[in-house]
Order: structure tokens, then C-alpha cells, then sequence
């Protein structure tokens, strides 16, 4: 367990696609039990931070309209552990004001900043990879990444590139790359120099404001203000929601991560994926002697292999698959998709068509 100094920030306010029709406006992947074991995202995110800072250190930065999901979902932690965006503006001014907010408990403050929906496979080797680097970034005033090693060439993911040289074992990060096209992730993993970027950042509070102030000055001068006036938690709310609708929409990676100089990273060795696509979830699912996964009440697969069925109806449906091969089964109370699973791309048309034709109801 780290120390008092040491707090964790849990992002959960995004509102993912590409799981749908499981993840929707009104449910985000995060707060979804995609295994089906009673734990989402979110909350199995929680359990594994608990574990390396004291729990009333992890702080949740969400939408407000998921504030009440977050209070459901965890329903002992305290409410002021809850960081309530007014309006979805990317991770740019969530993460400014997450750096405000902590610094304000603590001065002191060194900060993990992880994603609800990314999945870690091996929690010791995550957790000293978290202490090596808060070690870091206590002694350094640098933003530290964590970077996992490419098994294939991937276009869902960011590539970072590092420099050779190091320090304490952390690499300079000398450029960012968000989803590369085929031939470039290609060439990526073929040089050896390029990590995923595994979603986990580390900086003492005082370090990121101050790469804020250079890169973010606009959006850091407003929470500068806000902060410096009102001492009282609600009163300062109240000023947040009056300026917060007029920020810019961007997200961290861009702002701070592709332009500032004191970006490093830190290799971590553990198994990692981010939770993107039902792709990848059929990946980390189990699998039968055919590949097949299943992940239903009451399923039964013939004749087939490779793919993956998700019942969503606690078993008050059975689902029959017979002499079908990479299908994508996704049955829920009021939709069931059918597709190819290697047709991920397709679902922001889905998704599209089937607002135009029946407004917000189903997505």
C-alpha cells in the first residue's frame, strides 16, 4: 500500500459505442458486468486501486449524468470522492480539474490516473509498476505513461515512440500517434521503438497544473480563478457549472500529451487490453475447443467456430447458433444484434441508421 501523498483518479465518464447495444447513452460500458461475475468495469477498477492507495484517496471523475450510477455502483464511497462533469469536454478539462480538486487536498499530492474500462490480467505486476512510477514522479516533475508492449498492429490503440536514453529506467516519450492507419501501426511494432499507450498516467499535482499553464492556458487560468475565490466546495461547484459548458472539447492526449517536453514513459509488463470493441472482449473472454465464447444464461452453439454470444436476458431467452463461424450474437431485452464479428467498423453506422429511424430510444 502507497502512502497518504498518494491518490488515484479513475476516469468513468465517457459514453463508448463500439459495445453497444450492451453500452448505452444511459449505461456506458464502465458500469456494465461484461463477465457476467457481478462486477463491472468500474467497480473491479476501484477493487484494484484499493489495493495500492488508501481507499479514501481514489477519487471518480464522471459525467453528472452518471453521478448517480457512481453512487449506485459504489455506494460506500464517500459522495465528495466524486468528481462531477457538467458537460462532456473531453479529458482535457476533466483531467485540469481533477489536478485543482486533488491538489486542494493535498499539495503534496502524486496522482495515478487510470481508465474504468481498461482490463489488467495480472495485478502484481500492474501494482509495481504504479509504485516504481509514483516513485518517479515524486522526485520528478514530469507526466509519466505507462506503455505495454504490441502484440500485433492494432489500429484501436495509441502508439507512443521513446528515446533510447534514460532515466531511472523511464523512457522520453518523443511522439504520440492515435490509431494509426494499418500500414503505419505496421511499421510500428516492426521498429521495435513504439508502445501501446495502456491508458495510465502518473504526476505529482503541482507538475501537471504547471504543463497545464503552458498547454492548457485558457482552460487552466479559468479553474486558477475558481479555485484561488471560493473555498467553499459548493460555491466553487457552482461557479465550475456556469464556465464549463464554454470550454473547448479536447482530449488530454492532444492538449498536453503530443506537445508538452516532460512526457515520459514507463514499461509495463503486465497483460493489458482496453475495452473498445466486442473484438477485443472476445479475446479476453474463454474459449472452447472451436473458439467459440460464451458469455450467457442459456446458450447453445452447433457446428460453428469463433463466435461470440452475449445473452443479456438473465436467461429468460435461449439462444440456439448452428453451423454459423465469427458471428457476433448480442441479445439484450429490447435489441439483439447479428453481425460478423469482424465487422466493428460498422457500428457507428449502426448506430447512426438506427437514430434516424427510432431517435435515442435504443442506443
Amino acid at each position: 500500500m502507497l502512502g497518504n501523498d498518494c491518490y488515484c483518479l479513475i476516469l468513468a465518464g465517457g459514453a463508448g459505442t463500439r459495445l453497444w447495444p450492451l453500452s448505452r447513452r444511459r449505461l456506458p460500458k464502465q458500469f456494465v458486468d461484461f463477465f457476467k461475475n457481478g462486477n463491472t468495469l468500474l467497480k473491479q477498477s476501484v477493487a484494484r486501486m484499493s489495493k495500492i492507495v488508501p481507499a479514501e484517496n481514489i477519487i471518480i471523475s464522471t459525467n453528472i449524468d452518471y453521478y448517480n450510477l457512481v453512487r449506485e455502483q459504489l455506494p460506500d464511497l464517500d459522495p465528495a470522492q466524486i468528481l462531477r462533469e457538467p458537460a462532456m469536454k473531453g479529458t482535457g478539462p476533466s483531467f485540469v480539474m481533477a489536478a485543482y480538486h486533488i491538489r486542494d487536498l493535498n499539495p503534496n499530492a502524486k496522482v495515478v490516473v487510470i481508465q474504468s474500462d481498461v482490463c489488467v490480467m495480472e495485478d502484481e505486476s500492474f501494482f509495481e509498476t504504479v509504485s516504481r512510477g509514483m516513485d518517479f514522479v515524486e522526485r520528478h516533475d514530469v507526466l509519466l505513461m505507462v506503455g505495454v508492449k504490441p502484440t500485433c498492429a492494432d489500429t484501436r490503440f495509441s502508439y507512443m515512440q521513446i528515446d533510447d536514453e534514460e532515466t531511472e529506467g523511464m523512457h522520453k516519450v518523443r511522439a504520440f500517434t492515435e490509431e494509426p492507419a494499418p500500414e503505419f501501426a505496421k511499421l510500428f511494432v516492426e521498429s521495435g521503438e513504439f508502445y501501446w499507450n495502456a491508458g495510465v498516467m502518473m504526476w505529482n499535482a503541482e507538475a501537471f497544473i504547471k504543463t497545464a499553464e503552458i498547454y492548457l492556458p485558457d482552460v487552466n487560468r479559468q479553474f486558477e480563478l475558481i479555485f484561488s475565490t471560493h473555498h467553499n466546495r459548493d460555491a466553487r461547484r457552482n461557479e465550475l457549472y456556469a464556465f464549463y459548458e464554454a470550454f473547448p472539447h479536447v482530449s488530454i492526449d492532444y492538449a498536453l500529451m503530443e506537445k508538452a517536453d516532460n512526457v515520459y514513459m514507463t514499461i509495463g509488463t503486465f497483460k493489458w487490453s482496453d475495452m473498445v470493441s466486442w473484438d477485443i472482449l472476445y479475446d479476453v473472454c474463454d474459449h472452447d475447443d472451436n473458439g467459440n465464447a460464451l458469455v450467457a444464461d442459456n446458450a447453445m452453439l452447433y457446428d460453428g467456430s469463433g463466435n461470440f454470444v452475449f445473452e443479456n436476458c438473465k436467461g429468460r431467452k435461449l439462444v440456439v447458433v448452428d453451423g454459423m463461424s465469427d458471428l457476433l450474437v448480442v441479445d439484450t431485452d429490447d435489441v439483439l444484434l447479428i453481425c460478423s464479428r469482424k465487422n466493428e467498423q460498422a457500428f457507428k453506422k449502426y448506430l447512426n441508421d438506427v437514430r434516424l429511424k427510432n431517435g435515442e430510444e435504443f442506443t
